[in-house]
């Protein structure tokens, strides 16, 4: 019997052992680590991984978390946090890769550096076979600024009868909670957000509200693993007087096959925490490519801001005008 997703990705998490950055810039199985500095932050990338591994301001820690672990074998997962793509709607994995994990080309082989410079880098996946895909992701910090712009590319250089989409996982330090837009698309007036039941009990939700009247969904620390998504443009971890955002475009005419484009993944036992945005689903044909943006920023709560319906109210109000996906 196959064994149930639910086992196999809490054995995963259950063998995270989540750690700070090295400070010598290279791990054992992370590989060597290339560096983007625009003076305000820092953010640094493994090739060998295509994952970010570290971003942060000058003098204060990493708001991600990694581990330099092993993949075991026939797990299917790499077991390594930081910041990852998976180009494929989880629930055809089966389907495309007969597995319930990720691409083993785009999230475990490694990219190739296009280019870089001081503040901006270009990496180039290898193919999917089962996708017949090619991903570029650009990284580029904006000056002067904490922001950091992710485009990535999906170009479909074979055949393949798949959708695909940009579903980011970004695996972030504990905080004090998570916060998002829920625009009013999911149960108009009884939830703002949809569950997996799978993953999370009913209970472990208790706590998950809109902060008063508005559209910010606030999610608590929960005592249990908890996997919720909604649709917004934004979804930020709070932490003490900061945020870490990020935001994106939304369309509610494309579809989106996990019925949601934002999501938080919370495991206090593993520990794992996530923030997870989503793009709209593409059918793409050979030749055909689209690009989406997610962008980053850090940011200081203002001293006017003092609820967390203020707080959420600021982080929308900031991320207006970010630049759409083409």
């Amino acid at each position: 019997m196959r064994p149930s997703l639910l086992a196999l990705r809490l054995a995963v998490l259950l063998s995270l052992s989540l750690c700070p950055l090295r400070a010598e810039g290279k791990f054992e199985v992370l590989g060597p680590v290339e560096t983007l500095d625009n003076g305000v932050v820092t953010l640094q990338v493994t090739p060998k991984t295509g994952r970010i591994v570290s971003y942060h301001r000058k003098g204060e820690g990493n708001w991600l978390a990694i581990s330099d672990t092993p993949p075991k074998p026939n797990w299917h997962w790499n077991p390594w946090g930081g910041d990852r793509l998976i180009p494929a709607p989880q629930f055809l994995s089966p389907q495309i890769y007969g597995t319930t994990g990720a691409d083993d080309i785009i999230d475990g082989e490694p990219w190739t550096v296009v280019s870089k410079s001081p503040i901006r880098i270009e990496m180039q996946s290898g193919v999917s076979p089962q996708l017949g895909l090619r991903v570029t992701r650009r990284i580029e910090l904006l000056p002067g600024s904490t922001e950091a712009v992710h485009t990535f590319r999906f170009e479909r250089v074979r055949e393949s009868p798949f959708p695909v989409h940009a579903w980011t996982i970004t695996t972030v330090r504990a905080g004090d909670y998570v916060v998002m837009e829920s625009l009013p698309m999911l149960h108009p007036g009884w939830k703002a957000f949809r569950t997996w039941p799978d993953l999370s009990p009913v209970a472990v939700t208790a706590g998950v509200a809109l902060l008063g009247k508005s559209r910010f969904l606030k999610v608590p620390w929960p005592g249990e693993l908890l996997k919720l998504g909604t649709f917004g443009h934004w979804i930020a971890l709070a932490s003490g007087p900061s945020a870490f955002r990020q935001a994106i475009d939304y369309d509610a005419a494309l579809p989106y096959l996990d019925a949601t484009n934002l999501q938080t993944f919370l495991d206090p036992k593993a520990p794992t925490y996530e923030l997870e945005t989503q793009s709209p689903s593409w059918f793409l044909r050979t030749g055909e490519a689209r690009e989406w943006k997610v962008r980053w920023t850090l940011l200081d709560f203002p001293a006017d801001a003092k609820d967390e319906a203020a707080k959420a109210a600021f982080l929308n109000a900031t991320a207006d005008g970010f630049v759409p996906s083409k």
